[in-house]
Parts: structure tokens; C-alpha cells; sequence
């Protein structure tokens, strides 16, 4: 009964186990392919053997270690070493993350976070097109009024010192022309600060007739001066800086309705180019007369004549219209027989700048993208204590 059970087998395992280890390069040699023919009795021998003797988990390793030398594998591979990672690194991590103090939008105090550190909710404060106006197509028309007046009103004074300067306009009749429309705007002037009710914008009489009667003395005493001012330069030199003072006058003019009472920054600008504009032009006339009362004219034109327009745009939109549209046929007539292409430069300016710049300012808003967030500078709240 041993016998039948493999203790023959079991002397030859004591046989084999009594042997030296055999190296790699005996089993690579083996398992060549100069190998005899009789190489593969191992291979059965160990299944038969595992299938009868020894257990099945013993049998699983003497093949797998068989199947290694003849496939050319080494025996033992190093398993590299592996880092073993604490799992408790994490959790402190997080613990301490936790432990900060919240994060706040401010540099002068000290924190847990680096200066360029910004949190989740920093795009959240984000605003786009936050204090952008809509503007209504007909409001911004009759917005543009006071633009159109002003250049009619200019064109209107280079005609009458055309007219002047041919002799088709006399001295003496625009002297009373221009004080029969200065009688006529006191009295309107009057009747809108009636209309408006309020005291302190109400002309004095009295402070407006003496300052007009020192500069008319002023203006009729320099008269001959300011004729033959200019004698010494040419005409082409006087033309060119006639016409860029009236740009400068156009640039710098007060359009705002707020100032109803005197001449402020920047319209003082426009103001002393108007003036200066007017003294080059009236040098080029031939008496004293006609120097004095265009002079005279550019004075009330472009300082009187403003303010009146700012207190009729202020109490009527509708007379601020029918102003404009006077002013501009009235230039476009006193021009139109003295050069065609200019009276019609003019209508078609005039149109363009009230209907055709609303148009397009409105088309243009469309695009606009105003943006503001957290990274915009602080405002200071000043508070003001009053004793």
C-alpha cells in the first residue's frame, strides 16, 4: 500500500531536494532548444506528480516555476518599492485648511492666503452695462439743437460780414439793425424769467444798460485802431486764423442749459476766439463806422445771444426748435447768394447732425460693453460733519 501511494517518489524527492540548486543559466541551457528530446518529462512529471501526491497549491508553484525556465523569465522579479502613504497627511491637510480664517477683499491686514488669492464668488460680483443710458431716438434730436443753432449762428455772421465787406450791407444799417433785435431780446429775456419765477436769474436793467454803454464808448474809441490793425499782414494769413478761431469757438462753446447767468470755462474759450475771429475780420473793412458796428454785432451775437438761447431751450423744447429751423433757413438764405455749394454744405450738415448723429449714436450703443467687478478701485465715502 506505500508503494501504491508514492513512497518511491517521495525517496526521489528527498534525492532531488539533497542536490545543489541548479542557476538560471543550467535551466536556460535545458530549456533550449539543443535540449533532448526527453526535456518535456519534467513538465509531466510535475502534473502527475501534483495530481497525486502533493497538494494542489504546491503543484500550481513547482509548474509556474518549471513554465519560468523554459520560457527564459527569471525566477524572482524585485517588486519596486512603493511609498506608503500616510492616511493621515490628507486629513490634516484638510483639517488645516479648514482652521483659516475666512478670506477678505483687504491688503492691510494679515491672512492665510497669498495677495493674488481671489475665492469662488469673485466673478459672481461681476456687472455689465451697470450705469449705461438708453438714449430715445427723438430725445437725442432735440438734443442736437443746440449744436445746429450754434452753427448757424456762425454761418449767419460770416454772411453778414460778407455782405459787409461788398458793400452790400452798410454800417449804419446794421448798427440798427443789430439794436432793434437787442430791444427785442431784452423784452423776451423778460418775459422768460417771468415765466421761470425765479429772482435770481431776472436781468438788472440798470447793470446791463451801463455795461453796454461802456463797451459801445470802448469799441467807438478804438474803432480807427482796430481798422488798420492788421494793414501789414496778408489777407490769405488773416483767413486762416479767422477760420480756425471759429473752430476753437465751435470746439469750446458751452452747449449745456444749466449756465443761465454769466460766461464760464470753457465757453470764456469760445468766447475770446469769437472775439478775436471778429477783430481779424473787421480789420479788413474800409471805415470806422462798419468796424464799429460789426464789432458791436459779434458782442451781442455770440455773448448775449447764447444765453437767450439757453433760457428758451430751458422753459420750451418746442421755441428751441423753431429757433433752430429759423436760424438754419435764415443761413441758408443770406448764403445762398453768395456761394451755392456752401448754403448747400450747410442744409445738408444741419440734417445730418440732428437726425443722421442720433441714428447712428443709438446703432453705436448697441456694441457697448461696460464692465464692473471687485477689482475696480474703491470709492472713499466721505462724510462731511457740519458744526
Amino acid at each position: 500500500m506505500p508503494t501504491l501511494l508514492g513512497v518511491p517518489f517521495l525517496g526521489r524527492r528527498r534525492e532531488t531536494a539533497s542536490e545543489p540548486p541548479t542557476s538560471r543559466e543550467s535551466i536556460h541551457d535545458a530549456a533550449g532548444p539543443q535540449a533532448s528530446p526527453n526535456a518535456q518529462a519534467p513538465n509531466n512529471f510535475s502534473s502527475e506528480f501534483a495530481g497525486s501526491v502533493f497538494p494542489s497549491r504546491r503543484a500550481e508553484i513547482l509548474s509556474a516555476h518549471l513554465r519560468g525556465a523554459a520560457s527564459h523569465e527569471p525566477l524572482h522579479t524585485p517588486a519596486s518599492p512603493t511609498k506608503v502613504k500616510s492616511p493621515d497627511s490628507g486629513t490634516q491637510r484638510t483639517a488645516a485648511f479648514q482652521h483659516r480664517r475666512p478670506w477678505r477683499k483687504l491688503l492691510y491686514i494679515p491672512q492665510d492666503f497669498p495677495d493674488d488669492y481671489v475665492d469662488d464668488t469673485f466673478l459672481m460680483e461681476l456687472q455689465k452695462n451697470a450705469n449705461v443710458r438708453m438714449y430715445n431716438y427723438s430725445t437725442v434730436v432735440m438734443q442736437t439743437t443746440v449744436v445746429t443753432q450754434h452753427i448757424s449762428s456762425i454761418v449767419v455772421f460770416i454772411a453778414v460780414f460778407i455782405n459787409l465787406y461788398r458793400g452790400a450791407l452798410t454800417g449804419n444799417l446794421l448798427l440798427w439793425c443789430s439794436t432793434v433785435t437787442t430791444v427785442i431780446g431784452i423784452i423776451s429775456w423778460d418775459l422768460l424769467c417771468l415765466t421761470l419765477r425765479t429772482p435770481v436769474q431776472r436781468i438788472i436793467r440798470l447793470g446791463m444798460i451801463k455795461s453796454a454803454v461802456l463797451f459801445a464808448l470802448l469799441l467807438f474809441g478804438l474803432s480807427p485802431i482796430l481798422r488798420t490793425l492788421t494793414e501789414d499782414t496778408s489777407s490769405d494769413t488773416i483767413w486762416a486764423m479767422t477760420v480756425i478761431f471759429f473752430f476753437v469757438n465751435l470746439a469750446f462753446h458751452d452747449y449745456s442749459t444749466g449756465n443761465l447767468t454769466n460766461i464760464r470755462f470753457p465757453g470764456s474759450v469760445s468766447l475770446n476766439a469769437a472775439v478775436l475771429a471778429s477783430v481779424l475780420l473787421a480789420s479788413q473793412l474800409d471805415s470806422n463806422l462798419s468796424v464799429f458796428a460789426f464789432l458791436t454785432f459779434a458782442l451781442k451775437w455770440f455773448a448775449l445771444f447764447p444765453i437767450f438761447r439757453r433760457y428758451l431751450k430751458r422753459i420750451s423744447a418746442a421755441a428751441s426748435m423753431v429757433t433752430t429751423v429759423v436760424l438754419a433757413l435764415v443761413a441758408t438764405a443770406m448764403f445762398m447768394y453768395i456761394s451755392r455749394a456752401i448754403a448747400m454744405l450747410h442744409v445738408f450738415s444741419t440734417l445730418f447732425i440732428t437726425f443722421g448723429c442720433p441714428l447712428w449714436l443709438i446703432w453705436v450703443q448697441r456694441y457697448k460693453n461696460e464692465i464692473h467687478g471687485p477689482w475696480d478701485e474703491a470709492r472713499p465715502i466721505v462724510h462731511h460733519y457740519y458744526h
